[in-house]
């Protein structure tokens, strides 16, 4: 089986038109504490339920594609929800595999395109989504 890159992904928010390019957060973990009883050298282990972090999305600024949308979500940070879907794909962006899901994902940030008259790189912009469940 052939190694994937990091392009071979398909990131999609439900909602929003057209795919992001890329895709930071989503690492899922449980807090733990350690118990010992009296007496013993060995403690016993106690996991929380795990948790996903944070997901941010990116994706180059179109001002056709993304300006109302933008103008729409700031007034929407803390209360638009959204499935955000992370899907593997082949070396031709085929879909290949079944996709990690973050269902009902709160936008919790939205960062605007920086903007440097003097600059020719993309300008992106970013959405921070808080992750409650994940499948």
């Amino acid at each position: 089986m052939a190694k994937s890159s990091q392009r071979q992904f398909l990131v999609k928010v439900s909602g929003i038109d057209g795919y992001f390019m890329t895709k930071s957060g989503g690492n899922i973990s449980a807090d733990t504490t350690k118990v010992y009883d009296g007496g013993e050298e060995v403690p016993d282990v106690l996991a929380s339920p795990p948790e996903a972090d944070n997901v941010t999305c990116s994706r180059g600024y179109d001002y056709n594609r993304d300006g109302a949308l933008l103008r729409s979500l700031r007034r929407q940070v803390g209360r638009f929800s959204a499935t955000v879907s992370v899907t593997p794909t082949d070396r031709d962006l085929i879909a290949s595999g079944d996709p990690t899901v973050y269902p009902k994902a709160l936008l919790v940030g939205l960062t605007e395109p920086d903007v440097d008259a003097s600059s020719g790189d993309v300008s992106t912009f970013e959405l921070e989504f808080a992750v409650g469940a994940f499948r």
